[in-house]
């Protein structure tokens, strides 16, 4: 029961809340203060992404896989990774562009176009795609926005001997979620003209996605789908 999804999302949210934690308590005594102070008329925005302006992210994370159906009778993940280029039309509405990645062994033989692969072998799923979203929450720091779309999974084996066979591209839809944490600085912010050009933060990032299909049954006896489940940074973050 351990290994199902809900506890390795669970820990996964865990250390993200930590990490928001420690940031955010040292900004807010001095947001709270800036956000009292009165400003000139019209001179200052506050940088609240509700208002319709666009935003640009790109988002790269690391985090543990949980894979679904047969495919876990085969295949014994180690990480994954997960890239992503995001962009918030209105700041509300996401279009990504998606990567994602999840590397590991084989669990015993496989016989796969007449030649034994082993468990000393490695097998990496590619997936690729693009998503579309919405944000359900966005505030100045906040972001939660689920997201659905559709990617291509190519599965790759590669011997000690450093031989490859790849396995036939496979279409999956993709589900998730998005949960974003931005260290804009308030005040900083305040003080830039209304008509200055677009500013740039850092975040930190949780993301869930299940793609149910990652790999083509016709080339591989097994088949199944992989939870990615990351906890990242977003080092690109123009608003």
């Amino acid at each position: 029961m351990l290994n199902l999804p809900y506890f390795k999302m669970k820990y996964c949210f865990l250390i993200f809340s930590l990490l928001v934690s420690l940031k955010a308590k040292s900004q807010h005594e001095e947001n709270t203060e800036i956000c009292n102070q009165n400003t000139e008329q019209n001179n200052y925005y506050f940088p609240n992404t509700n208002i319709g302006k666009s935003s640009l992210a790109f988002y790269f994370g690391v985090g543990v896989p949980h894979i679904t159906k047969n495919l876990t009778g085969y295949y014994k993940p180690n990480l994954n990774l997960t890239m992503s280029l995001d962009y918030y039309h209105d700041n509300n509405l996401a279009f990504s562009l998606l990567l994602m990645m999840a590397d590991g062994h084989l669990k015993k033989d496989v016989n796969i176009n007449n030649k034994i692969w082993t468990p000393k072998d490695t097998l990496t799923f590619t997936t690729y795609g693009l998503s579309i979203g919405y944000s359900i929450l966005n505030k100045v720091h906040w972001r939660i926005n689920p997201l659905s779309g559709i990617v291509l999974s190519q599965s790759k084996l590669t011997s000690q001997e450093d031989n490859k066979y790849k396995i036939g591209v496979k279409p999956s839809p993709v589900v998730g979620i998005n949960f974003s944490y931005r260290f804009i600085n308030v005040k900083k912010a305040m003080q830039r003209s209304k008509y200055s050009g677009s500013s740039n933060c850092f975040g930190i990032n949780a993301r869930v996605a299940y793609v149910p299909f990652v790999v083509n049954k016709k080339n591989a006896p097994f088949s199944g789908g992989i939870w990615f489940m990351t906890i990242g940074i977003t080092p690109i973050n123009l608003y």
